[in-house]
């Protein structure tokens, strides 16, 4: 899986803003390659979660996953993460502090498996 670098650096950019809450979106991408961060409406970016209302999240099949921040030095997913994970797409960001570069992200798929994450410069 691919991210494009002005992605990635709005990812770290923006879970550095709202820390120490966290930071959530859905991702729009073009096969493997993840181009963009929508921000949902309704969604609550709190100290320990962050919530998507799912109902509002548009048809549109260029959203292939999601992404979250954690205002803490893991990115092992949660078990609630891991069911939405199932829900929401086939590729799945977590964001972890201190949000400096792509090894405080990491990739899994719907299933909780962690993927390859590279940066493209597209």
């Amino acid at each position: 899986m691919y991210i494009k670098k002005d992605t990635l650096n709005f990812i770290l950019g923006v879970s550095g803003r709202v820390y120490p809450n966290e930071f959530g979106g859905m991702l729009r991408g073009e096969k493997d390659i993840i181009t963009e961060v929508l921000i949902i409406p309704g969604t609550t970016f709190g100290d320990s979660f962050t919530s998507t209302p799912l109902y509002m999240i548009p048809i549109d099949y260029s959203i292939i996953g999601s992404v979250h921040s954690h205002p803490s030095s893991s990115f092992t997913p949660s078990r609630e993460d891991l069911i939405f994970f199932g829900k929401t797409g086939r590729v799945h960001l977590i964001a972890r502090y201190p949000y400096r570069d792509i090894n405080d992200l990491a990739a899994y798929n719907r299933n909780g498996e962690r993927m390859l994450l590279q940066i493209i410069n597209k």
